[in-house]
């Protein structure tokens, strides 16, 4: 079985950073073929861009990087994607077989919530100031969690500790809907 997983960053998060990176090597380690997607700035660098702007460069790049890409030939698609990188991935899921696609969503924004399905898996925090009233918004989905005293990031500004947790929890999450998807 062919297997294929892409990656999504959001404006200023990179692959390589914990909410991204762990859950890839997840599917990595599960035989998927990885596409890495690097669109975003890097968190220390100056960006004045609004969040459209930014979607604006994100979706040109990955029109582009992900031309030549024939999904046809896959029996399962993962899509890992954080902030605005999951109205990418909602977007590119729209024009594909649905019963092949997965969504592994991680801090979605407002912009995204047309393209959740039921199967799909949302992660946010409460205080995500990008999806506003998430609680509300995601009660409809099976696989919705919702972190307390988190922000867009999954970060708590008061506690490295509770920061760490919930990376750790938000892995085992994944892990287990990996699992799912898989069976």
């Amino acid at each position: 079985m062919k297997k294929l997983c892409i990656v999504f960053p959001g404006r200023k998060y990179s692959c390589d950073r914990s909410l991204l990176y762990f859950p890839s090597r997840l599917l990595e380690d599960r035989g998927y073929e990885m596409i890495y997607l690097h669109y975003n700035k890097k968190r220390d660098q100056e960006d004045n861009s609004t969040v459209k702007e930014a979607y604006n460069k994100a979706k040109k790049y990955t029109a582009e990087k992900l031309a030549d890409v024939d999904y046809s030939k896959y029996n399962k698609i993962v899509f890992i994607s954080k902030s605005i990188g999951t109205v990418l991935a909602g977007e590119i899921t729209k024009e594909l077989p649905q019963d092949k696609v997965f969504n592994i969503f991680l801090t979605p924004i407002d912009e995204t919530l047309p393209y959740i399905r039921k199967k799909d898996l949302i992660i946010c925090g409460d205080r995500d100031q990008y999806l506003k009233d998430a609680k509300n918004k995601l009660s409809k989905y099976s696989y919705a969690y919702l972190f307390p005293y988190s922000s867009h990031s999954l970060e708590s500004k008061d506690s490295s500790e509770l920061t760490t947790k919930t990376i750790n929890d938000v892995i085992s999450i994944v892990d287990v809907y990996c699992d799912s998807i898989n069976a």
